[in-house]
């Protein structure tokens, strides 16, 4: 699915007139994140990060690692900027969750579809897990995160995917940070799965454990109101 097609509403959005399908962040927004110097990288974590790093099982979901590493990488990147759970409610009202994953579940993908080719009962709990919403809405709820979700899948450069999303969910209003966590489940033969996640925000927020970073725009949402 096209990343931009899902984050925020772009009908309204391509209403203020941006060129070429690139909403222009408009009003209130245009002029908070102007005025903060545009979105910064609050806070960020990876996984894995060390070859002996083993994902924690999460309750409700089983069988594959998709999800227990996007919630990983969540609480990675959460836990270096709000600490403990839940986030204030100030800030987690006003934070979206971003998950992109040119992979996808492919391990519930394949247990369903073994279940279904040997005629076995599928078990429920792969249906609810298989859609990534799942996930995402499980980190919402135990960070207390009241924005937007979102899931998408780039065919291109993921990172560069997720932070236009992003972007379009600041400009669209409803959020004024995004939790964008980027989620990938690779064989083991093939360097195994791995993840980032970033927390996008206003600079004018109080810092995390470590100093923002700047947020490195692509090169098509550079110059448009952003």
């Amino acid at each position: 699915m096209n990343a931009l097609s899902v984050a925020g509403s772009p009908a309204s959005l391509a209403a203020a007139g941006a060129p070429d399908g690139m909403p222009l962040l408009a009003g209130a927004s245009a002029a908070r994140l102007r005025a903060d110097g545009g979105p910064v990288i609050l806070a960020s974590a990876s996984w894995p990060l060390s070859p002996a790093d083993q994902l924690p099982a999460i309750p409700g979901f089983v069988t594959s690692s998709f999800s227990p590493l996007a919630a990983e990488l969540a609480d990675r990147c959460l836990q270096s900027y709000f600490g403990t759970r839940p986030a204030s409610p100030a800030l987690g009202g006003r934070t979206a969750v971003l998950l992109a994953s040119t992979s996808g579940d492919i391990g519930t993908a394949a247990a369903v579809a073994a279940a279904v080719d040997a005629g076995r009962r599928v078990p429920p709990l792969l249906f609810f897990q298989s859609n990534p919403n799942a996930v995402a809405g499980y980190v919402a709820a135990r960070w207390g995160l009241a924005g937007p979700v979102v899931c998408t899948m780039p065919a291109g450069d993921t990172l560069a995917d997720a932070h236009r999303s992003a972007l379009l969910l600041l400009a669209d209003g409803d959020a004024d940070a995004v939790l964008v966590i980027l989620a990938e489940q690779v064989p083991v033969s093939n360097g195994g799965d791995h993840g980032v996640a970033q927390l996008i925000g206003p600079s004018s927020w109080p810092p995390g454990t470590a100093p923002p970073e700047p947020l490195s725009q692509p090169d098509d949402v550079q110059g448009r109101g952003i």
